[in-house]
């Protein structure tokens, strides 16, 4: 066992005695959270579909994955070089990339390293989804697909640019393109404000893991943001015990159902309820600390890199 102190020992035990005090065993009786959720919202039984539906259902029009990544140099928030890709892929073997470099080293001075660094995140997690609203876009208008499955919550996508986010959503209801994003963890809170106010600390997400039945969608109509026009279910896609989110168009409401379907029949029993297609995009437009290091050694010249982008602990000897 790796040498460990003493007081470490006794804090994370401390620790845990809190988390238990927070999320007390007694307070996730499924029973009972079920019967609370049945009072504002509606459990659905999903199925599968058989192979002989899907394609039916499909109607020769392909189906399109789409995710991004990004990944950055090892640095202080001032001194780093960021690198982005999206890809949108169909079952047919088509691909649309779109890639970005980011960098705030030719960005605005004087402000705090601390502020600095959330403002960082929020931009480039702000230039990711541009880019996958990009990619979204072009599979739309080129490939008229049946439907896209998004990596993640398309409420991101509202909340990161508006404006963009609303062109690829009537680009879509135009062409009659089902979008559906696929989100592997439930961020709100809204349901425990709802049903358990008494438990400010709790998530959406700690209230649900394992009470759904594998195959059980749950709808509650307040979770979209007003002005959102979304509709947004809880859906249990696997064994997993945590379900995933899963939202849509307003306009494509009707549809839910469906896409449920279609995430259920993709989704391996076994693992951690996301359809195997988007885990395909996923490890293939994925940006490996590998990956960045070669871009980064290939295309940026040794004497900027070594002044610029390099931290002084890589020469740590051990």
């Amino acid at each position: 066992m790796l040498p460990v102190s003493e007081e470490l020992k006794i804090k994370l035990k401390k620790l845990n005695q809190s988390l238990r005090s927070t999320f007390p065993v007694s307070a996730f009786d499924e029973g009972y959270i079920r019967e609370r959720l049945s009072k504002i919202g509606v459990f659905y039984q999903i199925e599968k579909w058989q192979d002989r539906e899907l394609k039916d259902w499909l109607k020769d029009q392909t189906l399109v994955g789409v995710d991004g990544s990004v990944n950055s140099t090892r640095g202080t928030q001032t001194r780093t070089l960021s690198v982005f890709q999206a890809l949108a892929k169909g079952t047919r073997g088509e691909e649309k990339w779109a890639a970005d470099v980011y960098t705030p080293l030719l960005g605005e001075d004087g402000e705090a390293e601390d502020g600095q660094a959330a403002r960082e995140a929020k931009k480039r997690g702000a230039m990711l989804s541009r880019l996958e609203m990009e990619v979204t876009e072009r599979a739309i208008q080129e490939w008229t697909p049946k439907v896209i499955l998004l990596d993640g919550s398309l409420l991101h996508f509202y909340i990161d640019d508006a404006e963009c986010w609303e062109r690829v959503a009537r680009t879509a209801e135009n062409q009659g393109v089902l979008l559906a994003g696929v989100s592997e963890e439930i961020g709100t809170s809204g349901l425990v404000r709802e049903l358990f106010p008494e438990y400010p600390s709790w998530s959406d997400r700690d209230l649900l893991y394992g009470v759904l039945r594998v195959g059980e969608a749950f709808e509650w109509r307040d979770w979209s943001p007003a002005g959102s026009r979304m509709w947004k279910m809880a859906f249990r896609s696997s064994k997993s015990p945590q379900p995933v989110g899963l939202d849509g168009l307003e306009s494509q409401q009707e549809k839910r159902f469906d896409l449920a379907r279609l995430v259920y029949t993709l989704t391996p029993e076994q693992g951690r309820g996301i359809p195997f297609w988007l885990d395909i995009v996923d490890n293939q437009v994925r940006v490996t600390d590998p990956l960045v290091q070669t871009m980064v050694e290939q295309y940026i010249d040794a004497d900027l890199r070594h002044r610029l982008l390099v931290p002084k602990r890589n020469e740590r000897m051990i």
